[in-house]
């Protein structure tokens, strides 16, 4: 807090800082101008960044399962549309008489 004067600042700024230097830090970006200065704030930085690749992992498994879920239905599905476009064919050069 002091290393970067944020002392005298207001809340809405500081809180502004912390999810800036969140966002690059876990986005992997990290520019640098906010670092963590004390072994403390090291300690609390790695907690945060073991967290968050954690919760993002996790995410990106439950929506890749949603998303093989989603492709199981839509194959059968996919079966019965070709055969009713293969049936609807036969129907439209037969002149439209059933077909038995």
């Amino acid at each position: 807090m002091t290393a970067y004067d944020f002392t005298g600042s207001n809340p809405q700024y500081e809180g502004i800082a912390t999810v800036y230097f969140a966002f690059t830090s876990l986005s992997t970006v990290g520019f640098g101008d906010y670092h963590p200065v004390s072994t403390y704030e090291c300690i609390f930085c790695a907690i945060i960044l073991l967290t968050g690749v954690n919760i993002f992992s996790l995410l990106m498994d439950t929506f890749l399962d949603i998303i093989n879920a989603l492709q199981e239905l839509d194959k059968d599905l996919d079966d019965g549309d070709t055969l009713t476009q293969f049936f609807g064919t036969l129907k439209r050069f037969n002149k439209g008489k059933d077909i038995n």
